[in-house]
């Protein structure tokens, strides 16, 4: 159900409760923390390590990271046609969505719990002592780029929102939508204040891709980058991390399971399952995949199908075939098990993808070609990627051309993965042509969510999205 925005940040001051376990399971939710208590968990490098180590859980752990954000967005995009029966999902696919609908408010009310609890560890740590000097930047920093990872997801699903940036509820309950740019200022700031103090390993997160460091905040911020359009600061932050001697790309031979296996060597970032603390699958695979004796729910357009070729490993490997009613029905599969027994009979752990370099090739090589001085580059970044799908090479280097061939790469490379294709059809100008040709319920309006009713109800300094 929906909540209103100051309920929702109400409830964000009991999840803060949350931050001191890392367990993967349900808790009950305690009262808010008063000072004393407070003050106790910032008293050490461990107990404050531990409230970090809860908000990556929580945000892992949240449906919007685990299943509306790689879901939703494809369904309201055009990777994915949408054959099941739940009125969620279908009226997502038709972008007809209305304010009396609960996806929107799920996904408003997620992000700002994270949010809420990214700050309280920001503020702690600025407020009480006991962590030392070293640990309270790394932790400081690694919460800030969940904050902006967060608001860079609100502001593409909602546009304008409001800017959150202290658990004072007198502060924040009638807080007006903030510009779009203004939202991508803050993001930004927090990304480069973070990538200044976050270490270069992953040794603050047991040498694990579950943490941050200083890489993920230079790619995250390259993302950001690119959708602000300051191409040169995507390309140098893209830079940084293909220079770095942490990431590779997996090679082709194992690209059917190694792109999504936990710590793989081209991952960045990746969650820790919300399923289960030694979980191996994914919420990802357990959506797309039918259970067996089910049909799928979900097809891959057959327009977007015809665009791989029949070399394209993406095709072989990412997508499989069921057949329902004598008719073959192309699924996604990247992610492969949906059930622990099955991942642990192939031997084989699975953690859900943030970030991966192949999208720091991608960035580098768009911004690279709307700047248009270093075309050739583009060029190879390009073919990086075609080169691990064994397709074949681009040669253009004519600068329309080659954008849009990075275009369709990228997706292709990243269907069904990060909202990343729904985004980017937004970014790019193109939703309205290319949905508008595709539904027949498609309007601009359906850009946006709609912002949720109670929300709006509460704060009347929030206005609705246009539209609705």
């Amino acid at each position: 159900m929906t909540k209103s925005f100051h309920k929702i940040l109400l409830c964000s001051m009991a999840l803060a409760t949350l931050i001191f376990s890392a367990c993967e399971k349900t808790v009950e939710i305690d009262p808010p923390l008063n000072e004393i208590t407070t003050a106790v968990v910032f008293s050490s490098d461990k107990m404050a390590s531990n409230a970090l180590a809860g908000l990556y859980t929580g945000l892992a752990s949240t449906s919007t990271q685990s299943a509306a954000l790689p879901v939703y967005s494809s369904v309201q995009a055009d990777d994915l046609l949408y054959i099941g029966v739940n009125p969620t999902y279908r009226e997502l696919f038709d972008n007809s969505y209305t304010t009396v609908s609960s996806a929107q408010g799920t996904i408003f009310s997620d992000w700002y719990a994270i949010i809420y609890r990214a700050n309280s560890i920001i503020e702690g740590l600025q407020k009480y002592s006991g962590t030392s000097g070293q640990v309270k930047k790394q932790l400081a920093a690694e919460a800030k780029v969940i904050r902006a990872y967060c608001y860079f997801n609100l502001v593409n699903t909602f546009g304008g929102v409001p800017l959150v940036l202290t658990t004072d509820v007198n502060v924040s309950a009638m807080l007006a939508k903030e510009t779009v740019a203004n939202v991508y200022g803050q993001i930004t700031a927090d990304l480069t204040e973070a990538k200044a103090d976050l270490l270069a390993n992953y040794s603050a997160s047991s040498n694990t891709r579950l943490g941050v460091n200083k890489f993920v905040a230079a790619a995250l911020l390259a993302r950001v980058s690119l959708f602000t359009e300051n191409y040169a600061a995507a390309e140098n932050n893209a830079s940084e991390v293909i220079a770095s001697s942490l990431y590779a790309m997996i090679p082709s031979a194992n690209m059917a399971t190694g792109v999504w296996t936990k710590n793989n060597a081209e991952s960045i970032w990746q969650m820790s399952s919300p399923l289960a603390v030694t979980n191996q699958y994914t919420v990802e695979a357990g959506t797309f995949l039918p259970f067996t004796g089910s049909d799928p729910q979900f097809e891959i357009r057959p327009a977007f199908l015809s665009l791989f070729t029949s070399t394209d490993l993406r095709r072989q490997r990412w997508m499989t075939n069921y057949t329902v009613a004598g008719k073959v029905k192309v699924v996604p599969y990247k992610y492969k098990y949906t059930t622990q027994a099955l991942a642990v009979a192939a031997g084989v752990a699975e953690s859900p993808t943030v970030l991966r370099l192949a999208e720091q090739y991608l960035i580098r090589a768009e911004a690279r070609a709307r700047i248009g001085t270093n075309l050739n580059g583009a060029l190879s970044d390009l073919n990086v990627i075609r080169s691990r799908a064994q397709t074949a090479a681009s040669t253009t280097t004519a600068q329309a051309t080659l954008l849009d061939d990075i275009l369709l790469e990228t997706r292709k490379e990243f269907f069904c993965e990060q909202a990343h294709r729904w985004y980017n059809l937004k970014r790019t100008g193109q939703a309205d042509v290319v949905l508008g040709a595709l539904k027949t319920s498609y309007r601009p309006a359906a850009k946006l969510l709609p912002l949720p009713n109670n929300a709006i109800d509460a704060n009347p300094n929030l206005i609705q999205n246009p539209g609705y």
